[in-house]
């Protein structure tokens, strides 16, 4: 759940995979390729590297700065998911923060999501991130999340 405010975003997902199948579809360009990124994806996964996802040619591509990489129980990286809003320019450095970190559950794999820093983003560009991002993660990423590793992916 979020807090009324509007600054974090937190889900939680039993995941019928392994933390080594989750955690490549999480990490690896060819697992977030799979489901997230269609037309390919990079990743330097380190801290302080890039990650660019390359969406449909409709939407430009997007790229974060991994910040934490504890190999299948923690990633994190700092996005500007509101990069094609118009006014974008007016958030200078801002960013929002995504975590995911993954734990063992009997029916698989439990990973737990939390993105936060959308109240520091200057007048209504926090409010509408917010609201995309956290129909984006329940009703497109994370059911393709889902439906990928039900596929029966193999690492």
């Amino acid at each position: 759940m979020s807090p009324a405010n509007g600054d974090l975003i937190e889900r939680e997902l039993v995941l019928a995979a392994s933390r080594a199948e989750v955690w490549a579809a999480l990490t690896t360009p060819e697992g977030l390729a799979a489901w997230w990124s269609p037309r390919g994806a990079e990743v330097d996964l380190r801290p302080g590297g890039k990650v660019l996802f390359h969406f449909s040619a409709e939407h430009h591509s997007q790229d974060a700065t991994v910040v934490a990489v504890e190999r299948e129980e923690r990633f994190v990286i700092t996005w500007r998911p509101f990069e094609s809003e118009p006014d974008a320019d007016q958030a200078g450095d801002l960013t929002t923060t995504v975590e995911f970190r993954l734990s063992d559950h009997p029916d698989g794999t439990m990973l737990r999501l939390r993105e936060t820093g959308f109240a520091a983003l200057p007048g209504t560009l926090g409010t509408r991130t917010f609201t995309e991002n956290t129909s984006g993660w329940d009703t497109t990423v994370l059911p393709r999340l889902q439906r990928y590793l039900e596929m029966g992916v193999r690492v």
